[in-house]
């Protein structure tokens, strides 16, 4: 049969087998199964407390599994002969967790109690255009390439161009970017007639100068996991949902600033992945290098915005997902803190791990639009503007008061070209902390858990599409369906000791501070590409430092720290405590540099056009 591949997966040997995995968005997860002896897991009590990690039995070189051996797999995994072995891999491989016998309440929302500071907020002076324009007028980093939402508002206001005519140019370059090979490949769906109409609305505002907001006409791009009416919610999935009726609330704010929406970007299909492969929609391309990934699942939102298509997007991040594609692509990219933004009306609305975040190519940008979700679309079950939310786009505290905390033992595993980065961003504070981060190998698994417990709840999908699925998604499936409630209900107890470990490091420093990714976007396999692919050793090192911030619901930013040898984005990522975003903006706006223009170049407008 052809099965000698399985010698390499060791996968009957099942006394050695463990699991790593990798969580995006929206009741999704990508399960990797990672060969070897088996680890020892322990609990970590005060007087134990180190700066050394914990993860050492996480990492395993492991084989690309992808063409028609992940096809056989798959098919092995999804048949009678699979059952066991699904069944298996899927509480063992818990085990750490699920046995080590924690006595902790488990946390299901990971939402914390407000902010206790009384801090200003900026809620009031939010609505006003003027106090956007100056907001950012002070605080936009000048790009000689990239235009930001106040150059097209400028111009627009001047009468140098008008949102229509930018749609138009849009349209024009979009179509560039797919005769071209490969095709880039970031927007999957497009209903020019809509984009032209909201356009047409906002350039009559703009001619009678009442505009919205400083967003009114600009283009942005949308995640195929939000609803946005008149378009099909499919999460990447080749066969799609029915045509939404209304917008989600997130999606219904932005319209309501005047933003126009080009479409719904491409992603990694269910969120089920790090690298933004999509054999079924096509496969997202890097800008800066087509040949390498993107990063995932938010694939297609980094790359109309890298490219120049957009000056924003909206994302989702269950496991890096907006940070993972904003590093691998060279943006700023942001995920707030859990319950900040209304998931209902989306794909996502059950997840205890996702928010929804905003890519964009500077900060100011994306700390006001971001501010502005928070205000028209707060989540109504966790969230009340005001001071004890702070609805702020720069602390009160300054740069050089803020406190950064690191663990060097964690950034030592990093590729040696993204420590080299992040030791230059580290070289650039004034002081920085050494934390100590225990029980991460625990944590890991227990965040995979909950992915996957919250994976299959979407049976509708499984049940309905399975024929239409990529090999890579029913493997999951197959394994979600083996969870337990103990599973569960341990996982969210470490999640509860998880969130102790935070709350101990922000009472000594206001940020912590680590590299977005432990490596660099890997070069994407042909094979790949028809098949998609298991990779575990790249997985682990890419999702190394950003599932804790699902886990714990904090707030965190990635903001592109340099560039490779060979000119591939390496990001340093911020975590902030809950509801305090407006720390990560004062540090991201002083720590960001000026982007590259990419190889895979396509902004509507040039800088002197504008």
């Amino acid at each position: 049969l052809g099965l000698d591949f399985l010698k390499d997966l060791r996968v009957w040997d099942l006394t050695t087998i463990s699991i790593t995995t990798f969580v995006l968005p929206a009741k999704s997860s990508l399960v990797i199964l990672s060969m070897g002896e088996k680890s020892e897991y322990h609990l970590v009590e005060e007087e134990d407390i180190s700066m050394k990690v914990d993860l050492n039995s996480l990492i395993r070189p492991e084989p690309v599994i992808n063409g028609w051996k992940l096809k056989l797999f798959s098919g092995i995994m999804n048949s009678v002969l699979g059952w066991p072995v699904n069944k298996y891999i899927a509480s063992s491989n818990l085990d750490p967790v699920t046995k080590a016998g924690l006595e902790d309440q488990p946390t299901f929302y990971p939402v914390q109690p407000p902010c206790d500071e009384q801090i200003t907020s900026d809620e009031e002076n939010l609505m006003s255009i003027d106090w956007q324009r100056e907001y950012l007028k002070e605080n936009s980093m000048s790009s000689p390439h990239y235009q930001s939402v106040l150059d097209y508002h400028n111009a627009f206001m001047k009468g140098i161009l008008t949102p229509e005519e930018l749609i138009e140019q849009i349209k024009l370059k979009i179509e560039e970017s797919e005769k071209q090979d490969p095709p880039l490949r970031c927007f999957t769906q497009l209903n020019w007639d809509l984009a032209k109409e909201a356009a047409s609305q906002s350039t009559i505002r703009y001619n009678r100068k009442a505009p919205l907001s400083v967003l009114d006409g600009i283009p942005a791009g949308i995640k195929d996991e939000l609803n946005i009416k008149d378009f099909r919610t499919s999460s990447g999935r080749a066969e799609p949902n029915p045509i939404n009726e209304e917008d989600c609330n997130v999606v219904a704010a932005l319209r309501s600033l005047g933003v126009v929406f080009v479409g719904i970007t491409n992603m990694h299909e269910m969120g089920m992945g790090v690298t933004g492969i999509n054999p079924n929609m096509g496969t997202a391309r890097n800008p800066h290098n087509d040949q390498h990934v993107t990063g995932g699942s938010s694939s297609g939102s980094a790359v109309s915005v890298s490219s120049g298509i957009v000056p924003f997007a909206i994302g989702t991040d269950g496991g890096g997902s907006v940070r993972i594609p904003s590093s691998f692509c060279g943006l700023q990219g942001i995920k707030p803190t859990f319950g900040r933004l209304d998931a209902s009306n989306t794909t996502l609305d059950t997840s205890t791990v996702t928010s929804i975040g905003v890519l964009a190519n500077n900060v100011a940008d994306a700390s006001l639009i971001l501010n502005l979700m928070f205000v028209r679309a707060s989540d109504p079950r966790f969230f009340s503007p005001g001071k004890f939310h702070p609805v702020r786009c720069l602390s009160e505290k300054s740069f050089s008061d803020l406190k950064f905390g690191t663990n060097m033992d964690y950034i030592s595993y990093c590729n040696k070209e993204v420590q080299k980065a992040f030791e230059g961003i580290i070289s650039r504070l004034k002081s920085v902390t050494e934390v100590a981060m225990n029980e991460l190998a625990l944590s890991k698994i227990a965040h995979a858990c909950i992915i996957l417990a919250e994976t299959a709840q979407d049976q509708k999908t499984w049940q309905t599409q399975q024929s239409t699925l990529t090999y890579q998604t029913k493997v999951v499936y197959c394994l979600s369906n083996r969870l337990n409630l103990q599973n569960y209900m341990q996982s969210s107890a470490q999640k509860s000791r998880a969130i102790k470990m935070f709350k101990s490091i922000f009472e000594k420093v206001d940020i912590l501070i680590t590299p977005t990714t432990a490596c660099l976007p890997k070069k994407i396999d042909p094979a790949s590409l028809i098949t998609g692919e298991f990779d575990e050793s790249n997985l682990l090192m890419t999702m190394w430092f950003v599932y804790l911030a699902n886990l714990c619901g904090l707030p965190a930013m990635t903001v592109n720290a340099g560039y490779s040898e060979d000119g591939l984005p390496i990001g340093v990522m911020l975590t902030a405590p809950w509801w305090r975003e407006d720390l990560l903006f004062t540090a991201a706006k002083e720590l960001e540099t000026g982007l590259k223009k990419p190889s895979r170049w396509y902004c509507p407008v040039s800088k002197n056009q504008s």
